[in-house]
């Protein structure tokens, strides 16, 4: 049995499902600075190897640009070489099978700041630097309704026929011509056990008058404006925008009253740690993959519900890179590469045969429901909408006004 390339372990994740589970089927991301405008979470990113993680667009440029790609991604959602047992991760991998050199950063933290940082280059037809950008299903939409992506040559990427029918056709990118799946998630209440006296099992607890002033809420309408719909037993999958907005004044009136301590990107996970926080919104395989160090933090799925998103590799407009971007998309979908990363990262995988692969690296994992969830699971599992690009202006615009940016 490989030792497990995580910052978790299998004993740590059994603790975290078995908190709860009488009440629910427990399954398995944002500072004040990167206030609460529309974004999602996503699912977290990539730590990768230190000797390939710099500045984009400033390593390996001596390379000619057939032997360079430049990869952005979230922290924590990568393997590393640090933490292989044998010393290589699936980017070591890539390397030695492909002979490109991969610089790999860790420079997206929200969807919104991320956009923010590259959106005039982009709308100037200018390069970004990037070869390669992991974004949540509502910025891809909003990325592809401005034409900020390349369309992907599928020629290259033959392994994309192992992508699961259920991520296959979404409504911003039907025939996945501009994206393909990197990891889905949940979002759900992660919790420090420490300052709650016990396990939690209901979204109510952001509104707890004794956790005041140390809750933490997501950047982000597919995560908090999703949580606190179905706080109010409403479907994200199909709420109206009137309903959407009454959850914008259930989201403003948390922070007059004082109960939210700040609004957090990826950055929402170093507070819980720390000690910030004794309750918050936050993403799954985050929990999992720290609580071996911090056994302290858990992670819940709420009575009412949880969150489900999928962040997705696209290739910003401009990429000089971008046969070598079908390169790695074509080796990710890999079965074995697919469940060696899952294997790391706690996260739903979208590859199919990556379940039955995993059985050759850890048995126990092939029924994990954090990365391979059964229907019950899913039952529990909501998705945000899509909205149109004057839901999304107006949304955005509330939910600023609610948070007071």
């Amino acid at each position: 049995m490989m030792t497990p390339r995580r910052r978790g372990s299998m004993d740590a994740a059994a603790a975290a499902l078995k908190s709860g589970m009488d009440r629910r089927e427990f399954l398995k991301r944002f500072g004040i600075g990167g206030a609460l405008l529309l974004g999602g979470p996503a699912l977290l990113a990539a730590c990768g190897d230190g000797s390939t993680a710099t500045t984009a667009g400033q390593a390996g440029t001596t390379l000619p640009p057939d032997l360079q790609l430049f990869v952005d991604n979230w922290i924590l959602y990568i393997d590393t070489t640090e933490d292989s047992p044998d010393g290589t991760s699936t980017i070591d991998e890539f390397e030695a099978n492909t002979g490109i050199k991969v610089t790999y950063t860790e420079g997206v933290n929200s969807n919104e700041e991320w956009f923010g940082k590259y959106q005039a280059q982009l709308a100037a037809d200018q390069p970004t630097g990037l070869d390669i950008v992991v974004l949540t299903d509502y910025m891809a939409a909003r990325m592809l309704r401005l034409g900020y992506a390349e369309k992907i040559d599928k020629a290259n990427v033959p392994n994309m026929t192992n992508l699961v029918d259920a991520l296959a056709s979404p409504s911003f990118d039907p025939s996945r011509d501009f994206t393909l799946p990197w990891q889905s998630g949940f979002t759900g209440l992660a919790y420090d056990i420490d300052q709650t006296g016990g396990a939690l099992s209901s979204l109510e607890a952001i509104k707890d008058p004794k956790f005041a002033g140390k809750i933490g809420l997501l950047t982000g309408y597919p995560d908090t404006i999703g949580l606190l719909l179905l706080a109010e037993g409403k479907d994200p999958a199909t709420a109206s925008l009137d309903e959407m907005l009454a959850a914008t004044d259930d989201l403003a009136k948390l922070i007059s009253d004082g109960q939210i301590r700040q609004i957090y990107g990826n950055d929402y996970i170093d507070a819980l740690i720390n000690g910030d926080l004794a309750v918050c919104f936050g993403w799954s395989g985050d929990i999992v993959a720290n609580q071996e160090d911090s056994p302290q933090i858990q992670f819940a799925f709420p009575d009412e519900g949880v969150m489900i998103w999928t962040d997705n590799m696209m290739i910003p407009k401009g990429a000089a890179n971008k046969a070598n971007a079908e390169k790695w998309m074509d080796f990710y979908y890999q079965p074995a590469v697919a469940a060696e990363l899952a294997y790391w990262v706690w996260y739903v995988s979208p590859v199919k045969g990556a379940q039955d692969a995993m059985a050759d690296i850890d048995p126990e994992f092939v029924d994990q429901p954090l990365i391979f969830p059964d229907e019950a699971t899913l039952a529990k599992a909501h998705i945000f909408r899509s909205l149109t690009e004057e839901e999304e202006t107006t949304l955005n615009e509330a939910v600023a006004t609610a948070s007071g940016v």
